[in-house]
């Protein structure tokens, strides 16, 4: 359901298949928290699958704003886009969070961030991968990007974007 221009609000159907999923997912390709680009090892497990559940969140989030189909159970492994063939999904629950892109991102990809918690996700803006890899959005001490938001494009900028021919196709 849209909220606004760029609010979606997940069911609570939704989010328990978004839990179900992390923990499926889990279980067949290895905790989330062992990913190279996991930073924060201070949470304990329980934390960190609800924040894998919020990431599927997220990106379901996406595919409802993009009208795009959408598998929670999915497994992607950075080898796929989230949500079509080019969208990657980037979430916090910061509301004034930043976009972190990793190494092993694909530059060929449009990046979205998404903020907030069930049940409502802000997409916060977008860039295409390969300009948020550019030396001025480095972090000076971890192996990745950080991208603030008022270096991103409005989310709904993105239809007349030249990818908009890609959204086009997702339905």
């Amino acid at each position: 359901m849209l909220i606004g221009n760029d609010t979606i609000k997940i069911s609570e159907d939704e989010a328990y298949l978004c839990f179900e999923a992390a923990w499926n997912l889990t279980k067949r390709g290895g905790n989330p928290r062992n990913n190279a680009g996991h930073y924060n090892h201070a949470i304990g497990w329980f934390k960190s699958m609800a924040e894998f559940a919020e990431s599927i969140a997220s990106e379901w989030a996406v595919a409802k704003y993009l009208e795009a189909p959408f598998d929670p159970f999915a497994m992607k492994k950075k080898i796929q886009a989230d949500v079509g063939e080019i969208f990657e999904v980037k979430w916090t629950h910061w509301q004034d969070g930043q976009m972190i892109i990793h190494e092993y991102d694909r530059t060929s990809d449009i990046a979205i961030l998404v903020t907030g918690q069930y049940p409502y996700y802000k997409l916060a803006g977008w860039i295409p991968v390969a300009v948020a890899k550019r030396d001025r959005y480095r972090h000076h001490s971890q192996p990745n990007w950080w991208i603030s938001q008022n270096n991103l494009m409005p989310i709904d900028t993105l239809v007349s974007s030249q990818y908009g021919k890609d959204i086009a196709r997702l339905s």
